[in-house]
């Protein structure tokens, strides 16, 4: 079926509502029983980048001129990460197996080897054709995930009242956004903990964290019209963050188009300064936010995370919270001239 590739610059009301139903109708169609997005989140997706990325966006139009195919390529600019890029790239499940994913592929890499990018990442589902659509076109599987949900209804008592247990040393400290001042810097060392995390052969550069740069991401999150939590565990001993959790709420749904995805919040990143692993920090910290979930915001009933496959001790954390398997998911790199 014949169609067109259109390079967005700044999406129009029909192009984001385009986008919303080739993702709607894929997502409906690979992960049936996930909330679908609003058109609100996906007009942010188009619009939003943090000071140090760019986007470069495709539609891709039928015959009939509706939206068959998206793409949305996300480059780094930042110091240590600027040799990387990622695409999403999304075809309607009525358009498969047409071409139309090939040729707009196509487009994408010829795009982000013009930029100087080295690297190409994407994530699809595992045992899903998308594997072997990227593995006949050079890319390789670089890192595994599984996806993890959690019904807060399920949580179990046990793991509700662990922020009651004492952990001599640590105290727990919460905050909504960027981190107070008083904390800014000792969070952005904290988030060095990550470093560590396992990455497979996924290439994700070098980046620099400091208090800067935390209230950047904060201000991200804000601009998406998302909620970012946090909680930390405090040395008292001299006052720093041994630890974090994150942890981010959907912008309200919207009701023009009667969908939204208001009861799912995404679990993000866990760490401990690894002078205080140990301790059952990790543990701790994640218990305490779903605590803080059921107290504060009774219209979270989920919450969805991701966990690399090597990362048994997370794996471990959250299913002794409750998180019960949800999806895999394959992350594949192309290697650019």
């Amino acid at each position: 079926m014949p169609t067109k590739h259109r390079r967005l610059t700044s999406p129009t009301a029909d192009d984001v509502r385009a986008w919303h139903r080739v993702h709607s109708a894929a997502l409906a169609h690979d992960r049936p029983g996930d909330p679908l997005p609003t058109l609100a989140a996906v007009r942010t997706s188009l619009t939003t980048v943090g000071r140090d990325s760019r986007l470069a966006l495709w539609l891709v139009h039928g015959s009939n001129d509706e939206g068959v195919a998206t793409a949305r390529l996300r480059l780094s600019d930042s110091a240590g990460r600027d040799h990387l890029a990622t695409v999403e790239l999304t075809v309607h499940p009525a358009h498969r197996r047409m071409g139309t994913g090939s040729r707009l592929l196509g487009t994408v890499v010829a795009a982000a080897a013009e930029e100087g990018r080295r690297r190409l990442s994407t994530e699809v589902l595992a045992g899903t054709p998308g594997e072997s659509f990227l593995a006949t076109r050079d890319f390789v599987p670089a890192l595994r995930l599984t996806w993890q949900k959690l019904s807060l209804a399920d949580i179990p008592e046990r793991i509700v009242k662990l922020p009651d247990v004492p952990h001599p040393g640590f105290r727990l400290t919460a905050w909504e956004g960027a981190p107070p001042d008083a904390l800014a810097e000792s969070f952005a060392a904290a988030r060095v903990g990550m470093a560590d995390m396992p990455t497979g052969n996924l290439a994700v550069g070098a980046t620099r964290w400091d208090a800067e740069r935390v209230r950047m991401i904060a201000e991200l999150v804000a601009r998406r019209g998302e909620r970012l939590l946090n909680q930390a565990a405090i040395c008292e001993a001299d006052g720093t963050v041994a630890g974090y959790t994150k942890l981010t709420l959907p912008a309200p749904a919207e009701t023009e188009d009667g969908t939204g995805a208001g009861a799912r919040a995404n679990q993000l990143d866990t760490a401990v300064v690894p002078a205080h692993r140990g301790h059952g920090l990790g543990l701790w910290l994640k218990s305490a936010m779903l605590r803080h979930l059921t107290d504060a915001h009774p219209e979270v009933t989920e919450v969805v995370t991701s966990t690399a496959d090597d990362n048994r001790h997370m794996l471990a954390v959250n299913a002794a919270l409750g998180f019960r398997p949800l999806r895999r998911t394959v992350a594949y790199q192309l290697t650019l001239p």
